[in-house]
């Protein structure tokens, strides 16, 4: 699923981090060497340049704890929920093919209007 042009958007990505970055948030992209993608109620995701996506406080009973996810899932839906902020990485998302169905999450209003990304499909919408 990553490619070495994933790579080269992501590296660039992070190389121009925003100066408007809050000072935790650019304290933990500089730690991690990754891209800040955004914060739930309680922990911080960010995307690696090799796909990566690190979780800070993903553990609420060890919160300085860092937890690294490489399944498609999770990286699927770190690179729907950036593209928010960062339109580049919209090209690394997986076009949809002919086989392809709606996920079952469409028919769930805060999964269809974008407010909670899918555990399944990873916010496409759509399952190959």
């Amino acid at each position: 699923m990553w490619s070495r042009s994933a790579e080269q958007v992501v590296s660039r990505l992070i190389a121009e981090l925003p100066e408007g970055l809050a000072a935790e948030t650019r304290s933990h992209a500089e730690r991690l060497k990754a891209l800040p993608i955004g914060w739930s109620m309680w922990a911080g995701y960010f995307l690696r340049a090799n796909g990566e996506v690190v979780v800070v406080g993903e553990d609420e009973d060890h919160p300085e704890a860092d937890t690294t996810h490489t399944e498609r899932s999770h990286v699927l839906r770190a690179l729907v929920w950036g593209s928010e902020r960062y339109p580049e990485l919209r090209q690394l998302l997986p076009a949809r093919g002919p086989g392809a169905v709606d996920c079952r999450c469409r028919a769930i209003p805060l999964f269809a209007e974008g407010k909670v990304l899918c555990p399944e499909c990873g916010g496409l919408g759509w399952l190959p």
